[in-house]
């Protein structure tokens, strides 16, 4: 009967590492409590200095810009405002893993043992790297942030204009949260 416990304990913390591991591919926000949003009126919008793309950080400031603009704020000059946006795009290379391992070992489990398949070798299995825009959104007001949000994409089409809505889609999960003035709806 005890066997029988044990198991079932396995399959559900398997079951809860899936589910946490799938919840990781949310934006990361942090919001400050102590702010006062609805006291903030305007926004400047700096550009990377390390920008390797110029399309994507003028895509980026446009979408950001409006976004802003629909919770209740106005663009204006860096002196002249409220908050300094801040941003940061990075792409990122990562292996997918995806192989099959083939290996013979013996292993024992309590006091049962078994045959399990190891890693000898593997053989690929398909497209191996997959590629990710990440970005950092981060908004600071006198010298302090107040909002901050990192996320990523998977970029693996190859066409302008779906990349473009995975951008869009991203700076949108990661701005949606921010507090929109008093009286705005979104």
């Amino acid at each position: 009967m005890q066997g029988a416990t044990t198991f079932k304990w396995l399959i559900f913390v398997t079951v809860l590492l899936v589910v946490t591991g799938c919840a990781s591919n949310k934006p990361q926000i942090s919001i400050s409590e102590e702010q006062n949003f609805d006291a903030i009126n305007t926004f400047y919008i700096q550009p990377p200095e390390n920008a390797t793309s110029a399309t994507i950080t003028n895509y980026m400031v446009s979408t950001i810009n409006t976004l802003l603009m629909q919770k209740g704020l106005t663009p204006v000059e860096s002196g002249e405002a409220d908050v300094t946006v801040l941003f940061y795009p990075s792409t990122a290379l990562k292996e997918d893993g995806k192989s099959i391992s083939f290996g013979l070992g013996t292993g024992a489990f309590g006091r049962s043992g078994g045959i399990s398949l190891g890693s000898i070798f593997s053989v690929p299995v398909g497209e191996q790297v997959s590629q990710y825009q990440n970005l950092q959104v981060d908004i600071v007001k006198e010298g302090e942030f107040i909002y901050s949000a990192v996320g990523s994409t998977e970029i693996d089409e190859k066409d302008s204009i779906t990349i473009q809505k995975k951008l869009t889609s991203l700076v949108t999960s990661l701005l949606e949260p921010y507090p929109a003035k008093d009286g705005i709806v979104r």
